[in-house]
């Protein structure tokens, strides 16, 4: 087959060609074959689209996915998106420019049966097939089209005409026959009349006499280096694109969770917004620290977040937390719960406040229970104990229950009595030696053992602890050092009480007291002064007593019936 360039003819074939296309010159096209698929055009654009395709499947990969690694991609991956591009760019201009290419000529690409055979002109470059003495041509009837074989290549012209196709069929096999008589040799006239590529001889002076040149934009000769340059801007572009609008989508998504998880994976990603590290991410982390209920929680985000831009929710949470340790310590009702809170919490001074209302509210509470309890003839009890209640709370719960022992003013002159009463029975009936320090001590012991089982029972034993302590003597200052409930007393004996059987002579013993309530640096301790007088019962002795033990019932009866009074006249049940 033969190879012409159609811009590389002379202008008056140039033209001829042109009209014979057209129908407007002789030789007309016996049939076409119009510009079909072109496999090159088709390559091109689905080179383009399938490098598009990619782009935007790389581009969507990771996109706004907290989870995903390539959530925001490295610059390395903006060279990927550049050559996707660039490809995308080379498909899409070479498509372009091979379609600008094709039909940039004054004639319809097509492949076309002239009577000297056929010419492809789908191209500016044609290929020309020309008639020969084995040239075949027919009528295919089934696929409704003109086959035409020339040299071994087959070309096929679709018709809706079979009877146009028989004409154009007769037509080539005139040539054939011609040919097959005349050889190739044949006037100039004759080969033109057959052949639209032969010059007629025909000159009009008024056309021009240039060829026609092939007209191409500069961008069809530069599609290469402008689809890579096209392909390189583009990366750079989507690759930052993609990043900002993928981590605009990152911290939309992480503050729609709102959650510590979501804020760390946004930074890990690479998420760069000042607002997830210096205010979301820490309030995340102070509601989960919140979520857990304790102060510890609480001490633990502040202790890593030392400059926080949310010092203020730090604080507000903190005593929140606080305050709820606080509220569980009331609960519990005592005011050791309190002092322990206290104690661990310490380091907190605008505690005081809340904490000495909680300790006021616990002593309201106590007394609202003793009130109840309290003698009701004497007005100055509460009170009393309400500023008992209040150093206790200050200071520490001990009260001291302790007697001071008074020497005895009577003793020799009730001693020499009974030595001159008839009666008399020696010195084992004197008095004095059974109202010494060893016999007082266990009289005292059991006194102070009830009064400190009796005020452990009415008082709130997480405020006051009564406790027993050492008897003074007359000459020992008692010195305050805790609440002390002190009695001061002393014996005195008086008279002479006689029996016949058995027969004795005994003196009758009184235990003259004062109890003082005190609480140090309090200015209205209560006091009490009890006189108890006990004599032998002489109508129902027994036979077998002695001094000693009528002494010591004498004795403990006086104690107890001391104990009796004092305790009625501070609690109402005694």
């Amino acid at each position: 087959m033969e190879k012409i360039d159609f811009f590389q003819l002379e202008r008056p074939i140039q033209e001829r060609f042109v009209e014979a296309t057209r129908g407007a010159a002789a030789p007309a096209p016996l049939a076409l074959a119009p510009l079909g698929h072109d496999r090159r055009f088709l390559t091109w654009l689905l080179t383009g689209v399938v490098a598009l395709i990619a782009a935007v499947l790389l581009l969507r990969w990771g996109f706004g996915d907290l989870a995903h690694r390539y959530a925001l991609v490295p610059g390395l991956f903006g060279v990927a998106y550049g050559a996707l591009f660039a490809l995308g760019a080379l498909g899409f201009l070479g498509a372009a420019a091979r379609y600008r290419g094709a039909r940039a000529v004054p004639y319809r690409p097509a492949l076309y049966l002239f009577p000297v055979g056929v010419i492809d002109a789908r191209a500016p470059q044609f290929s020309v097939a020309r008639v020969s003495e084995q040239s075949q041509v027919s009528v295919d009837v089934e696929r409704r089209c003109l086959r035409v074989v020339i040299e071994g290549h087959v070309f096929q012209f679709p018709t809706t005409d079979l009877a146009l196709a028989e004409q154009a069929a007769r037509a080539i096999e005139q040539v054939r026959e011609r040919l097959a008589e005349t050889g190739p040799d044949s006037t100039t006239r004759e080969q033109a009349l057959i052949d639209p590529l032969v010059d007629n001889g025909f000159k009009n002076p008024f056309a021009p006499t240039d060829a026609m040149r092939k007209q191409s934009p500069l961008w069809v000769k530069l599609w290469v280096p402008i689809a890579l340059a096209l392909g390189a801007a583009l990366g750079f572009a989507a690759l930052h694109t993609r990043n900002t609008l993928s981590e605009a989508r990152l911290y939309a998504a992480a503050r729609g969770a709102d959650s510590v998880e979501a804020y760390r994976a946004y930074l890990a990603r690479g998420g760069s917004n000042g607002d997830v590290t210096s205010l979301l991410l820490p309030r995340a982390e102070l509601r989960r620290a919140q979520q857990q209920g304790t102060v510890s929680a609480i001490e633990a985000f502040a202790s890593t977040h030392p400059h926080t831009a949310i010092q203020g929710e730090v604080d507000t949470a903190l005593h929140q937390a606080l305050m709820q340790e606080l509220a569980s310590a009331q609960a519990v009702g005592t005011l050791n719960a309190l002092r322990d809170f206290a104690t661990r919490y310490a380091q907190y001074p605008f505690l005081a406040a809340d904490l000495e209302r909680a300790v006021n509210a616990r002593i309201d509470a106590a007394l609202q229970k003793l009130r109840p309890q309290l003698a009701t003839n004497q007005t100055k009890l509460l009170p009393f104990f309400d500023r008992l209640l209040h150093y206790a709370a200050k200071h520490g719960p001990d009260l001291e229950v302790r007697f001071q022992r008074k020497p005895t003013e009577t003793l020799e002159k009730a001693e020499k009595a009974l030595r001159q009463n008839a009666y008399f029975t020696g010195e084992k009936a004197l008095p004095g030696q059974y109202f010494d320090a060893a016999h007082d001590a266990p009289r005292e012991a059991q006194v102070i053992a009830n009064l400190v089982e009796v005020l452990t029972q009415k008082l709130p034993s997480d405020l006051v602890r009564p406790r027993a302590a050492t008897t003074l003597t007359d000459t020992e200052d008692p010195k305050l050092q805790v609440p002390t409930l002190l009695i001061a007393y002393h014996n005195e004996m008086s008279g002479a009480f006689m029996s016949r059987k058995p027969r004795f002579a005994l003196s009758g013993v009184g235990l003259l007291s004062r109890v003082s309530f005190e609480i140090p640096g309090d200015a209205a301790p209560l006091t009490f002064k009890v006189t108890l007088w006990r004599a032998p019962d002489v109508k129902n002795v027994d036979p077998d007593a002695t001094p000693a033990i009528m002494y010591e019932t004498m004795a403990n009866e006086a104690f107890k019936r001391f104990t009796k009074q004092y305790l009625a006249t501070l609690f109402a049940s005694q």
